[in-house]
């Protein structure tokens, strides 16, 4: 627990609404449309090597994304800190209208 409770303490302490949640699986919910989720999660793994399950309308209200992140055993403390800092980062993202601008923010090889 000690990986998924500093991943949760410090996503909460960065502002991010997780929710209720007493399991490893992190939810994080943030707003936006379909396309925005995509890009946004394109970025995540390609640019930041960080993988996440999305939920989508119509699971959940139109205009809300809920990324999913299961951190585990295997993860350490450094996997964490990149895990936040890469979060505040497409948050910002999200935030400034990035993710309607590009479609995909793929990594430049």
């Amino acid at each position: 627990w000690t990986i998924a409770r500093a991943l949760q303490e410090g996503l909460r302490a960065r502002g991010f609404d997780l929710g209720v949640t007493n399991t490893m699986v992190t939810p994080v919910f943030l707003k936006g449309e379909l396309e925005e989720a995509t890009s946004l999660t394109m970025d995540l793994r390609e640019n930041y090597s960080i993988f996440c399950s999305i939920v989508l309308y119509p699971v959940i209200p139109r205009g809300l994304i809920v990324l999913r992140i299961i951190p585990t055993a295997m993860h350490t403390l450094e996997d964490v800190q990149r895990t936040l800092d890469a979060y505040s980062e497409v948050s910002e993202k999200l935030k400034s209208g990035y993710y309607k601008e590009n479609k995909f923010a793929l990594a430049e090889n």
